[in-house]
């Protein structure tokens, strides 16, 4: 199919004779010579060609400046491509010059485009993160000037600018936390900002102080420097008052006069202290005398509470001076404190130690009134509470020592000296109390044997273990609410009567009291002892000395009437028993 520039071409060449054969009509009708015709027909041949060649002309023109314009664009696009970080452009070489000149033209536009635009983006970011680096005393991302960066270099300064960002938030919360602080430390102390740094640390305007590294650390370097102070002022306060307290003990200073200045900075309140502290101390002077007699009493009461003996007391050379100095109160105030520290340091110790004496006193009560022949005169059930209450402590004291001697191994240890209680080791303390009471029972066991043998006094209580089942028990209990025993003679020794076979229907079991067995070599052999058996000790005297054979003897005891009350034991008390 023709194309329409031909088709068109051709219908000029019809237009063109077309236009001849009227022109020459018009030269026939007119009557114009040949000669003038030919003139004529030469002219529009030349305005013909002329016009063609004018065309011609241009049109060439216009494919040089195609081909200069194609060999610009694509140096220009070489540029680009390069200074974008991309690939060098391929044109389609199939293509018309002037479709190879839009293309490579309209390629140009879009990557000068996107030039311009990634510049005018790192710019942008390269201000922003100048003004953070500047806060920040940090240097910022580097870009040479007039480079295009690419996607990856945009991409690390956004990165770097959020980071920064971040840092900077970071930074400036940490800043506004240290200036609070520092404000508060200085207001306590009464600290007046004197140097450069210090007045800009505590600017109102915190975007007037450059965050950096060296100014963080810088202000952190000036709290902990606050906070030193602080706590001196602290410590010297504390000491103050310790001083004060103890001026207020030694003067005897009523309750309701001991008021200290608690209110305002820390530095006005140890202004106050120290008035305070100077003022008692004008009273402590006129009232040495005195106050070196309390601070002896309560010396004394420390040493009782550490269980110091006469010699260690005496240790102390000051105690007898009677030159009442200022120097001699010193002494004995750091005496005092050296004792109330190392009671409060070992305080539980010399607790337990009170209370193993204790322990100890009413173990020595309950164990001289087992030895009492008279104790089951007693009536409400007493026999019972006080056996068991020794049973315990003869099982809890030794378990009480152990502990003890626990604590004081290992006090020993780390002071690299003995622990001394009333002048003795614990051991040697504890065994020489353990060793008093065996030989004391030792010496009212050969009495009581001297005596029977004698026949003086009283004769040695028989040792009885109650063995028997509660049914047993039940079987010797009162008739009518009242035991009657054998009657006791002028010496108040119980009668022995005729003993009757046991019968086998009673179950009842007599055991006579060992008066030779030996004592227990320790206390903790004690708690070997039948913890079910009534009424049990070495030394303790039998009550049932005189035994019912029958049931018909046992009523007819019942029905005499005593009036020995030792013979007669109240029903709750053995049915307590």
């Amino acid at each position: 199919m023709a194309r329409k520039s031909e088709v068109l071409a051709s219908s000029m060449d019809h237009l063109l004779n077309t236009k001849l054969a009227k022109l020459q009509h018009i030269w026939d009708v007119v009557g114009i010579p040949e000669d003038k015709r030919v003139e004529r027909m030469a002219s529009a041949k030349k305005c013909i060609e002329e016009l063609l060649d004018q065309m011609i002309y241009e049109e060439e023109h216009m494919e040089k400046q195609l081909k200069e314009s194609i060999k610009k664009w694509k140096v220009q696009l070489q540029i680009l491509c390069s200074e974008l970080y991309l690939d060098p452009y391929k044109a389609d070489e199939s293509s018309t010059p002037l479709q190879l000149e839009k293309e490579l033209r309209k390629k140009v536009e879009s990557l000068l485009e996107e030039k311009n635009g990634r510049m005018a983006e790192c710019e942008m970011l390269l201000k922003e993160d100048q003004a953070l680096c500047t806060d920040l005393c940090k240097t910022p991302y580097y870009i040479p000037t007039g480079k295009v960066p690419s996607p990856q270099e945009l991409e690390e300064l956004k990165n770097h600018l959020i980071s920064t960002a971040k840092e900077k938030e970071c930074r400036l919360a940490t800043f506004l936390g240290l200036r609070q602080e520092i404000k508060k430390l200085m207001a306590e102390i009464d600290h007046v900002p004197d140097t450069t740094f210090e007045k800009d640390a505590v600017l109102e305007e915190e975007n007037l102080f450059f965050l950096s590294d060296g100014n963080i650390k810088s202000l952190e370097v000036l709290r902990h420097q606050l906070e030193v102070q602080k706590e001196e002022l602290m410590a010297s306060q504390e000491s103050l008052k310790k001083q004060i307290h103890s001026l207020w003990n030694t003067l005897q200073i009523p309750l309701e006069e001991r008021n200290l200045c608690t209110t305002g900075s820390i530095h006005q309140v140890n202004i106050a202290l120290q008035q305070e502290l100077e003022q008692l101390q004008l009273m402590q002077a006129k009232n040495i005398k005195q106050i070196i007699t309390g601070i002896r009493q309560e010396l004394n009461t420390y040493w009782d509470k550490c269980y110091y003996s006469q010699k260690q007391r005496e240790e102390f050379a000051f105690l007898s001076h009677e030159n009442f100095t200022e120097e001699l109160l010193k002494v004995h105030d750091e005496e005092l404190v050296k004792i109330t520290l190392y009671y409060q340091k070992h305080q539980k110790l010399f607790a337990d130690i009170e209370k193993r004496e204790c322990w100890w006193k009413t173990f020595l009560e309950l164990e001289k009134k087992a030895s009492d022949p008279h104790r089951y005169a007693n009536r409400g059930g007493t026999l019972l509470k006080e056996e068991r209450e020794r049973c315990w402590l003869q099982k809890k004291i030794p378990k009480l020592e152990d502990e003890i001697k626990i604590y004081i191994e290992r006090m020993e240890t780390e002071q690299a000296r003995p622990f001394l209680v009333n002048g003795q080791r614990f051991p040697t303390y504890i065994a020489n109390q353990w060793a008093e009471l065996r030989l004391k029972k030792e010496q009212e066991k050969q009495e009581r044997c001297i005596k029977k043998e004698d026949g003086a006094g009283y004769k040695t209580p028989l040792k009885r273990t109650l063995t028997a089942s509660s049914t047993s028990l039940r079987k010797i209990r009162k008739l009518n609410g009242t035991l009657n025993f054998a009657p006791m003679n002028s010496s108040g020794s119980l009668c022995n009567q005729a003993r009757k076979p046991v019968l086998a229907s009673q179950k009842m079991r007599h055991v006579a009291t060992n008066t030779s067995t030996n004592v227990s070599n320790s206390p903790s052999l004690q708690n070997q002892e039948n913890a079910s058996s009534l009424l049990i000790t070495n030394q303790q005297p039998d009550a049932f000395h005189c035994l019912v054979a029958s049931y018909s003897e046992f009523s007819r005891d019942l029905s005499r009437k005593s009036n020995d009350v030792s013979g007669q034991l109240n029903s709750t008390t053995l049915s307590n028993l």
